[in-house]
Formats: structure tokens, sequence, C-alpha cells
């Protein structure tokens, strides 16, 4: 996570969510997230991942952590104002996508907010083996919105969109086989990308190719 995403993650979530506000962060990872919500002032964040490795590094960072199987078992089901899934979407295939945002979903207060994180279809997509589908927020609105779809499956629960933000990141040259080589010839792009970040750099970030986006989502039912 780069400081310009973090950045924008803060400048979303403050705009929309109350410091007081019981959040769940789903697959966390090692807690860099609930690290950002906490550096924040957000105090009431909880962690779900499936990698009990990681659980018990987040725990011992002092993170409220616990793996899937134990959320699932859980007594008593508590109801979150948010539901933060943080590039996990695109590891799913569309089918596995829906039974699993709808689990998390039961657990969203009516009115509460779903924020989604996630890298758009570029250059770099595929460089993460374990990709599988990049999602668009019309896409997300085919299925969990109210407008009328063509798609073969609706969800139950309706979804508005609140906002939306992308990040960029700086144009570059990718496929080209002196750059993967480095053969003599690799100067040549390696010389053209330092100059388009330069660009980038000096646009504010303005001008770039999108690489991820964030959307804010509110639960209707």
């Amino acid at each position: 996570m780069s400081d310009y995403e973090s950045k924008v993650i803060k400048k979303v979530v403050s705009k929309y969510i109350d410091k007081d506000s019981a959040i769940l962060d789903i697959a966390c990872g090692l807690g860099g997230k609930m690290l950002l919500l906490k550096e924040a002032g957000y105090s009431n964040v909880r962690g779900v991942e499936i990698n009990e490795n990681s659980v018990r590094e987040c725990n011992e960072q002092g993170l409220n952590v616990v793996t899937f199987d134990e959320f699932k078992k859980e007594s008593v089901k508590n109801e979150y104002d948010v539901i933060l899934l943080s590039h996990i979407i695109e590891h799913f295939e569309y089918r596995e996508l829906i039974e699993f945002m709808e689990t998390y979903l039961q657990y969203l207060k009516k009115d509460g907010y779903v924020i989604i994180i996630t890298p758009v279809l570029n250059a770099y997509f595929y460089d993460a083996f374990d990709h599988v589908k990049p999602y668009s927020h019309i896409g997300i609105l085919n299925i969990f919105g109210e407008q009328l779809s063509t798609e073969p499956c609706k969800s139950k629960y309706r979804l508005a969109m609140r906002d939306l933000h992308y990040i960029r990141i700086a144009f570059q040259l990718k496929f080209y086989r002196a750059l993967a080589l480095e053969t003599a010839m690799y100067r040549i792009p390696r010389t053209i990308n330092r100059l388009l970040h330069l660009v980038y750099r000096l646009s504010f970030r303005t001008i770039g190719a999108p690489s991820a986006w964030i959307g804010v989502f509110q639960k209707q039912n």
C-alpha cells in the first residue's frame, strides 16, 4: 500500500465514517489497513483473515483479528457500520464473489457502508498470480444495485453507490523485450519511463494510468 493510496483511503473514510463506527476489515492480511484506521482515530476496528500466521502477527500488534472459521462460529452475531473489502474481490470468480459478499453483508447494518478497493484491468493486473478477474463499480451495481440488469443472477442485498475515487500510477512502458531481459537497448525504454514518472509527479498524480478504484456503497436493505 503506497502513501498515496493511504492518503486517499483516509480521505474517503473520514468523509463518510464516524470515529466510533464499528468497522470490519475482511481479509485484513497483516493488518495494514487496520493500523491506518487506528492512526486516523478509529478504535472500534476488527479484522477477519484466513491465514492463521497473519492472525497471530496481527494479534501480537494489538489488533483484534480472528480467523474466518472463528468468526463464523461466534454465538453473538455483531452488526457493523462499515465493511472494508480491500484488494480482495479480484481474487474471486463472480459466482463465488457474490456468495462471499452476501456472507458478510448480513453483518452490515442497514444504511451501513461497504468500502471496496480493487485494481483495474491494466498492464500489471495479472502480475499477481492469484488475481482471477478485475471488477468495475458498474459490475458490482449490476449485481447489488437497484437498476435492471441482464446479469444471470441478482443478490438479495441492495447497495447504492455514494462515492468513487481512482488511484493513478505513472504511465510506463512495459511490454518490451529489452526491459524484461535488460538487453543493450533497455536504457531507452527505462529512460522514457523515468520521464513519464516525472510527469506524473509534477502533475500531482493527475496525469497517469488508473491502477485501482475505491468505491463507497451504502446498504439499502
